[in-house]
């Protein structure tokens, strides 16, 4: 079981969509949230909806759609810099936030450098590898 809940911050829908996602993939998660902003919201709005959704004294990994953006930034002015519970990565994507969902050790360095490394290297290049493909089926 996942020793700290996961919530998902992003412009407009993306959380969501991610969360349902993962769920298609893993099954039905507990502990895990989405929080998004929406067009109307001011950073303030956004900033009590996220408070809203941490709970206190519970180690929390914020994943946030984009580094520099409303929500990122919120979520670190929320968080400050004195919470040792709390840890904020930017630029999630759906094989983090699986990562995330089926880690059980707990919220430390450690893994949060596995999942920065795992999601960078998650994302490749494949176009070369098809136009090889192309090249030998010919």
């Amino acid at each position: 079981m996942r020793p700290f809940e996961v919530l998902i911050a992003s412009h407009g829908p993306l959380a969501s969509a991610l969360l349902a996602a993962a769920e298609m993939i893993c099954g039905s998660t507990q502990g895990v949230s989405a929080v998004s902003l929406q067009p109307e919201d001011s950073p303030e709005s956004f900033a009590d909806r996220l408070r809203q959704a941490l709970k206190p004294g519970t180690p929390t990994l914020i994943l946030s759609d984009l580094y520099g953006g409303t929500p990122h930034n919120v979520a670190c002015a929320v968080i400050g810099r004195d919470s040792n519970e709390v840890r904020c990565l930017a630029g999630v994507n759906l094989g983090l936030l699986i990562e995330a969902i089926t880690a059980t050790e707990p919220l430390d360095d450690e893994l949060v450098g596995r999942l920065v490394t795992s999601s960078r290297d998650a994302i490749v290049d494949v176009s070369g590898r098809l136009a090889a493909r192309k090249v030998t089926a010919s």
